[in-house]
């Protein structure tokens, strides 16, 4: 089992941060102060093998972590795999930040022809998560209670954003009140959409109940996380992931960013299961992500 295109690397990468006992926070302080300032989520998204670093600025980065850590140059930089992007390259710039995806959010609400959800709020959301024998996603099942504060609210734009570039989106199947009405991948190949038009309207005050599953068919990058996002606070944030007895992860950490801050511990999965729940979290996303050590 494997955490992505740059395993080698990301365990790498632990491993030295955990033989200096150093965090992450204190590492993002030393870069920044060399002249190499990099976000909390990045070196996060590193360490854990979501991300793989390309390009020239965030090679300078990971030489700099070579420099703070004491390792020799090329100890990390050799571990990388090659870059998944093809073709002509954009100047450089860490990959995948968030005004990237931002920007690319609004621009997949436009073609959905959907509105930003400023009129809803989000109740109470649980995910299901099942991981599979080869320790990525097989299905998310997603219930959430959300309620109207003004107008008329018909449906619900919905935006996944895939753990690297692909032409190939998840699929939403066996809603609960509602149905898939339209579905977008956007051109940048990192985020897509789909819009669920619900069985009923809802006008201020009231609420709607529903449910779907997400699968992600083959070609799908391999997915090791799961997050929920909030654009307001909720009462009830919960993620619970249930992993395959063969693909128990060698580790386990909770990630939780809001705009002010990000902060990322670990946790133990001795039963196969692990949950995350928040009561009146948000604005924000509340996340796990896992992978397998050699």
């Amino acid at each position: 089992m494997t955490e992505g295109n740059d395993s080698a690397f990301a365990s790498a990468l632990r491993a030295a941060i955990s033989d200096r006992g150093v965090t992450l926070a204190r590492l993002q302080a030393w870069l920044k102060a060399d002249g190499n300032p990099v976000s909390m989520a990045t070196l996060s998204y590193w360490r854990s093998g979501d991300r793989q670093p390309e390009g020239v600025q965030s090679l300078g980065v990971v030489e700099g972590i070579e420099d703070r850590l004491g390792l020799h140059r090329g100890h990390l930089t050799s571990l990388l795999g090659p870059s998944p992007r093809v073709g002509p390259q954009a100047p450089p710039m860490l990959p995948f930040d968030a005004e990237r995806e931002q920007r690319e959010s609004e621009e997949t609400l436009a073609a959905l022809g959907a509105a930003a959800q400023d009129s809803l709020r989000d109740l109470s959301t649980q995910l299901t998560v099942t991981v599979g024998r080869d320790g990525s996603v097989e299905s998310i099942t997603m219930r959430s209670l959300v309620q109207a504060t003004k107008g008329v609210i018909t449906e619900l734009p919905l935006i996944d954003v895939a753990p690297e570039e692909t032409d190939v989106m998840s699929v939403i199947s066996d809603v609960v009140g509602g149905r898939v009405d339209r579905e977008y991948l956007h051109p940048g190949r990192l985020l897509s959409g789909v819009v669920i038009a619900l069985d009923e309207p809802i006008t201020t005050g009231a609420t709607t109940l529903f449910e779907f599953t997400e699968t992600f068919p083959a070609g799908y990058p391999t997915k090791q996380s799961a997050w929920h996002a909030t654009s307001r606070q909720a009462r009830e944030a919960l993620i619970w992931v249930r992993f395959h007895p063969d693909a128990v992860p060698s580790w386990c950490e909770e990630y939780v960013e809001t705009e002010d801050d990000y902060t990322t511990a670990m946790r133990s999965v001795k039963t196969g299961a692990v949950h995350l729940a928040r009561h009146g979290f948000g604005p924000g996303i509340l996340g796990l992500r896992w992978g397998y050590d050699e």
